[in-house]
């Protein structure tokens, strides 16, 4: 698993810097000897390249954040994607079945272009509309009890990706789920979730194997209300449950339990930081596998 950080305004800034002092060498020229401009217009011939290759490692993925395309925008996670990537000064769209922002969303949602489809539909024209012309596709998609989560997690997301390989998206986001749950031992409960996600990344992992991020979030808590399907916790609730599972008796405790115990002893996500990761993804601050709580915590914390 791997995570990568790309402070692109300060190689900028290296890269400026230097080519402040080139420019100062040219101007200065003006006033020197004929032997001394020639020693000068050496000098600026070396500091050229070098302020180029100084800047040009860390600026190369510090992108403009473009046009970004959001499955499941009108979910849970997915609102909060849309509006941080608004936040960022992105173009965005939205692809869910309900077709726009749930009620009560602030003046953001004005600005995201906001679609009714199915990513499933027959010949997948909802599907292309929402993800044309897209530098990343974010995926928020997911379902768990829904009598069929095999395709609810799988057949969706396996879409997602064949539509954003075939826009010649750059990046791919994906919001999967702990490889805890696997190791669960409730198969017979999570059977058809677990066999889903893992079909959703491994299309990930086949397409854009250097150009994406998943994201493996234990539990993931917010808003207002509580819900028993699909399972939420309301915000104020589940940040005391990750401020006490994130201490060090309970982390111990869950590093030496296995199966479902350690799964439930696993800090939760705010929906807001798996948001923030996800949009670190969706304009190149961040790739690989974020397989943990504290990797999504540091990942949503560079945003």
């Amino acid at each position: 698993r791997s995570t990568a950080w790309v402070p692109g305004p300060v190689g900028a800034g290296r890269a400026a810097a230097d080519a402040g002092l080139a420019e100062a060498a040219i101007d200065a020229t003006a006033a020197e000897s004929p032997a001394s401009q020639r020693r000068q217009a050496l000098l600026v011939g070396l500091l050229s390249p070098l302020a180029a290759v100084a800047g040009a490692p860390l600026a190369a993925s510090a992108e403009a954040p473009g046009r970004v395309a959001v499955l499941g925008g009108s979910g849970f996670v997915g609102r909060r994607i849309c509006e941080q990537l608004v936040a960022a000064g992105a173009e965005v769209v939205s692809l869910s079945r309900s077709g726009g922002p749930p009620p009560g969303t602030g003046a953001w949602a004005s600005k995201v272009q906001w679609l009714k489809g199915d990513v499933l539909a027959p010949g997948g024209s909802d599907l292309a509309a929402a993800v044309a012309g897209a530098d990343a596709v974010v995926s928020s998609i997911g379902s768990i009890g829904s009598g069929d989560d095999a395709r609810g997690n799988g057949a969706t997301n396996e879409a997602a990706v064949a539509a954003a390989t075939s826009a010649q998206a750059k990046r791919f986001v994906l919001v999967s789920a702990s490889s805890q749950v696997a190791k669960s031992g409730l198969d017979a409960v999570f059977g058809g979730y677990i066999e889903g996600k893992r079909r959703a990344e491994a299309a990930v992992a086949a397409q854009f194997p250097a150009s994406s991020l998943v994201l493996q979030p234990t539990f993931i808590y917010g808003g207002e209300d509580f819900s028993a399907t699909p399972p939420r916790v309301a915000g104020w609730y589940g940040s005391k449950v990750e401020g006490l599972l994130d201490t060090g008796l309970f982390r111990g405790l869950a590093a030496a339990t296995p199966g479902f115990f350690k799964l439930a002893l696993s800090p939760p996500n705010s929906a807001e930081e798996v948001a923030a990761a996800a949009v670190a993804g969706a304009l190149g601050q961040a790739s690989g596998t974020l397989a943990d709580h504290d990797e999504i915590k540091a990942a949503a914390a560079k945003r």
